[in-house]
């Protein structure tokens, strides 16, 4: 893709690596592929003829877990300001611009107000009760409110001990996950960010380290032992539709995120270092624009051509193919015309120049239902 290597969505192989780290140079495409079917399988979930696609958040988690420990193997400088400048921007603009549209037209966007305290506590990540809901006003970031809660420890973590980072992060990811089932909480704030969801980064960062291992037999590893686990990732992910009813009853990560973990594993390896289809991987680039804006998309699509996605009506899939396919459109397109610009230049201002042109993967901290 010929984007500024300053924000570099894809990982890129890093000079000065430390004696005692692994060499890691794999082109990953295949991460930036996976990015893109977890985000297009968020968008299935809303488009009424499918409805099945909340797994792309538990896909979602794993990616991210994984990524925050491959752009911090050689230094974890800037680390949370990174992040924001990664996720914030875009997220507020699309709050704000909900917000905006709500007190100017009420009841456009049905059960969405303009309540001001919501509207600070959806901009700083504070899970707050609507209803039966923990959502904020752009109702898809409740993933973002996990995934800067995840930057924060893991920043700790760096902070305590950078070679042990994954280590300390999934040990206390894993013991808030602990106390949540063991206890009842009355605040929301504790309830949310002890639910076991959380535990997926953990999965994430396992997946990291088990790659980190792997890079001599990547580099040796036969075509037919890759096709094979590439076969067999995707089996795993075909898998993960049919385990809808099995995550309200044992729960999301062993449901979905075990899967998530297994299909990213043996995908990842056994695509390192292949190219993939440029759409595909730019797709993956646009996943944070795609996720967040669909929704919204999807609502535009459905009021100007009422299509029907009646299950027995002849064009209700291609319908649905169209749906689909304009929400990834428009998301490229705001990738590159707003995402990317923007983090270019918030890089470029904030960031010191040496760390604005090190190597990143900003995974898409994004996911959700």
């Amino acid at each position: 893709m010929n984007v500024s290597a300053i924000v570099e969505e894809r990982p890129i192989p890093a000079s000065g690596i430390p004696a005692a780290a692994p060499a890691i140079t794999d082109k990953l495409d295949s991460v930036q592929v996976l990015r893109a079917l977890a985000a297009v399988a968020v968008v299935t979930h809303h488009i009424r003829l499918f409805g099945n696609g909340a797994w792309g958040v538990d896909l979602f988690f794993v990616i991210s877990g994984f990524i925050m420990c491959f752009v911090t193997e050689h230094s974890g400088a800037h680390f949370f300001a990174k992040r924001v400048i990664r996720v914030v921007p875009l997220y507020w603009a699309g709050t704000l611009g909900i917000f905006c549209l709500a007190l100017l037209i009420p009841g456009f966007l049905r059960e969405t107000h303009p309540d001001p305290v919501q509207l600070v506590k959806s901009l700083f990540f504070i899970p707050y009760r609507t209803g039966d809901n923990v959502f904020p006003i752009m109702f898809l970031g409740w993933t973002l409110n996990y995934e800067m809660f995840f930057y924060l420890l893991f920043a700790a973590s760096m902070a305590i001990s950078h070679a042990y980072r994954a280590v300390i992060c999934s040990a206390v990811l894993v013991a808030l996950a602990i106390v949540g089932w063991m206890v009842e909480f009355d605040s929301v704030v504790f309830e949310f960010f002890t639910e076991s969801i959380i535990v997926e980064f953990a999965f994430g960062m396992f997946c990291y380290s088990v790659f980190a291992r792997t890079a001599d037999w990547r580099a040796s590893a036969g075509n037919g032992v890759r096709t094979l686990m590439v076969v067999g990732g995707l089996l795993l992910i075909a898998c993960m539709p049919l385990m809808s009813a099995q995550s309200e009853i044992i729960g999301r990560p062993f449901a979905w995120g075990l899967l998530a973990l297994g299909a990213f594993l043996l995908i990842v390896h056994g695509l390192a270092n292949r190219r993939l289809p440029r759409f595909a991987v730019l797709v993956g680039d646009a996943s944070y624009s795609l996720y967040l804006f669909h929704p919204y998309v999807l609502n535009v699509f459905n009021r100007v051509l009422r299509p029907s996605y009646d299950p027995g009506s002849p064009n209700a899939y291609l319908m649905a193919l169209l749906a689909i396919a304009v929400c990834c459109g428009v998301a490229v397109v705001l990738y590159r015309l707003l995402e990317l610009p923007l983090t270019t230049w918030l890089r470029r201002k904030f960031l010191p120049r040496r760390s604005e042109q090190s190597r990143g993967v900003d995974a898409g901290a994004v996911s959700a239902p």
